[in-house]
């Protein structure tokens, strides 16, 4: 393949300015110990067209990079010739404040659209780490949901149009420009959360919501995880319109403390998080808190007016992982919460961090050291539990040895026949997605 590799860098080379073969500035690019044979930056649609056709022509496998937020998630790549950084399609389409929509270019930052959205005292929900670099293409291409996803929900949610690249060239579009209209909804659905693996994201359109009346965040400090856990419990059952509830270990507090949440420190706490007409978050906010101190929390208090500040800061400690040490993600029903952290202290006797969302039962643990045969037995005791683990961020040899994703499902022979549809050279993000896809 060598030849071809050459041709198809020089194909590239010759039709845009921005392709880099530098391996030095390769590196933002490297995944898992992989760096592409080049880096072609793009800043249309069209481009992204001509690049796939060359890519299916020279049969390079691509894989799409938007703010390099989360390019640990999933395997290994199989191979990996040419990264696509859709950072440069970041521009606004189309917005109607007055129908609540708005569609955008891939490659926007979320907090650049939240600012283009504050002007008409809107917001689109979605709650996502490091959102000044995460980029709307590869928030939907990872399709799920934060530490407010019960309240907020995930992509899937907000999403209703989208336009693709597929692996030839080739651009397609589902759904509409306004709520109302859902011809080809699927299709959004279907790509959001395939990582990649179907198509490039190249321009979604989403529906949103107003700003709230009031929005407040309050932390309730206390001795160990396990209080903090139990109150969270305690308060999103009496609460369940809270906008968020988080119990964070004392590492994880300090953490976001030094990224800028300055309601919290070296103690594990309970945040709340209330927002709507002021009315009802007062009543949210006062129903969790009685709950929390019903549950033994006894501290002070801590509030901030900084709420996007303090709360990204929370959201950001999904990816703050220590290099070497391995990021797990379970979810499972919120009841089941205090028994599987149980469960994981039994096994996993080193752990640095503990977050919980109480109200949606997603739960984020970092460890300086685990093995492929605690990964398994983690799997098989917490499905009883209905829980399902994720490695998100680990050493080569852990991802290699346990697989990332877990047992696939029953669900596994159709995705592999909706990805040969869409891409039969299997040229997309190759075996980084579920069951080698």
């Amino acid at each position: 393949m060598a030849d071809a590799d050459t041709t198809g860098v020089t194909e590239l080379e010759r039709l845009f300015d921005h392709v880099d073969t530098d391996s030095a500035r390769l590196q933002p690019y490297e995944i898992d110990g992989h760096l592409p044979r080049a880096a072609a930056r793009v800043e249309t649609i069209a481009d992204v067209e001509r690049v796939q056709s060359v890519a299916t022509s020279q049969e390079f496998a691509v894989i799409s990079i938007g703010g390099r937020t989360t390019l640990e998630l999933g395997m290994p790549p199989r191979r990996y010739d040419l990264a696509l950084d859709l950072s440069g399609l970041n521009q606004v389409v189309e917005y109607e404040p007055n129908d609540f929509t708005i569609s955008v270019q891939a490659g926007m930052t979320l907090a650049a659209l939240q600012r283009t959205l504050a002007a008409n005292g809107q917001f689109l929900p979605l709650d996502h780490p490091r959102f000044e670099q995460a980029t709307v293409g590869g928030i939907c291409a990872v399709g799920r949901g934060g530490l407010r996803r019960n309240a907020l929900g995930g992509p899937r949610d907000w999403l209703i149009g989208m336009r693709m690249v597929k692996a030839d060239g080739t651009a397609i579009k589902g759904g509409g420009k306004v709520v109302k209209n859902v011809s080809g909804y699927d299709l959004p659905k279907l790509f959001a959360g395939s990582l990649g693996t179907l198509g490039v994201i190249a321009e979604v359109t989403f529906k949103l919501r107003p700003q709230p009346a009031s929005d407040q965040v309050v932390a309730l400090h206390t001795d160990s995880f396990t209080q903090a856990l139990a109150a969270a419990r305690a308060a999103a059952a009496a609460a369940p319109f809270l906008n968020g509830c988080v119990a964070l270990s004392g590492q994880a507090a300090a953490r976001a403390a030094s990224q800028g949440a300055d309601i919290l420190n070296d103690r594990p706490a309970l945040v709340l998080r209330a927002s709507g007409l002021e009315s009802a978050a007062d009543e949210a906010l006062a129903s969790a808190l009685a709950a929390a101190r019903s549950a033994g929390l006894e501290g002070e208090e801590s509030r901030s007016p900084a709420i996007v500040e303090t709360w990204q800061a929370i959201a950001d400690l999904e990816l703050g992982t220590p290099a070497g040490h391995t990021r797990l993600r379970i979810g499972l029903p919120p009841g089941n919460l205090e028994r599987a952290r149980s469960l994981i202290a039994e096994l996993v006797p080193e752990i640095g961090s503990w977050v919980a969302a109480g109200d949606s039962g997603l739960l984020l643990l970092e460890t300086p050291s685990v093995d492929a045969d605690t990964v398994r037995t983690l799997r098989n005791q917490l499905g009883p539990l209905q829980g399902r683990l994720t490695i998100e961020s680990a050493p080569q040899e852990l991802k290699r040895s346990a697989d990332v994703w877990g047992p696939p499902g029953p669900g596994v022979r159709l995705m592999h026949r909706v990805k040969e549809q869409f891409d039969p050279q299997g040229i997309l993000n190759p075996g980084r997605y579920v069951d080698g896809i």
